[in-house]
């Protein structure tokens, strides 16, 4: 499936040229799984074959990853906060805890969101709860800018310097970036289950 994926990507690549590269970059900074493991080292190779130009490719990388970061964080503004507030009683989500995400953006915001560009699965959701905690929008923008161009421009600078090998060392990172999503969604399904056992405690 992964194989018949990156098919797929190189296809819209080719097809599509720099739009088709800042429309998947876009997609890959919002909550469709778009994996810039493939994404990034192919665009970095067809720049070293002379497709693309290689500072375009790193512009656009920072650029659409800015986009795609601010269409999530809207996302929380408009509707993630206003749904809490109405139905977070229903899935076990109090006020409370929605001011306590609101201080924590607001105290730890700028570090939490340069991180996330590079903890797999994380990245693709960091947003949402950024915008329904309304984190300041320059320190928003700002580590969303540096952590992709980072993330993002090494994946594409390796695409470029390996060439025609970049699916060997694309194949390696993406089952990495798996499993650490893997790891992470245990994690997060271990912390909930707890939540909802104390939340039940309480309740007695």
């Amino acid at each position: 499936m992964l194989e018949s994926f990156a098919h797929w990507v190189q296809d819209v690549v080719r097809a599509f040229g720099y739009p088709g590269v800042f429309l998947l970059i876009t997609l890959e900074s919002t909550l469709v799984p778009i994996p810039s493991e493939i994404v990034m080292p192919f665009a970095g190779f067809m720049a070293s074959q002379g497709e693309f130009s290689l500072p375009v490719i790193l512009v656009i990388n920072s650029v659409a990853a800015v986009v795609g970061s601010g269409l999530c964080y809207w996302i929380g503004v408009v509707g993630g906060k206003p749904f809490l507030v109405r139905y977070g009683k229903y899935f076990l989500v109090r006020q409370h805890e929605i001011a306590r995400t609101e201080a924590f953006f607001a105290r730890h915001g700028n570090k939490t969101i340069l991180i996330a560009r590079f903890l797999p699965g994380i990245r693709h959701v960091i947003s949402v709860p950024a915008g329904v905690a309304r984190m300041p929008l320059r320190g928003f923008f700002v580590q969303t800018f540096l952590g992709a161009t980072i993330w993002g421009g090494a994946l594409i600078v390796l695409g470029y310097y390996v060439g025609a090998n970049w699916e060997t060392f694309a194949r390696p990172l993406k089952h990495i970036d798996l499993l650490i999503a893997a790891i992470l969604v245990l994690a997060l399904v271990a912390l909930g289950i707890r939540f909802v056992v104390r939340r039940r405690r309480e309740g007695q």
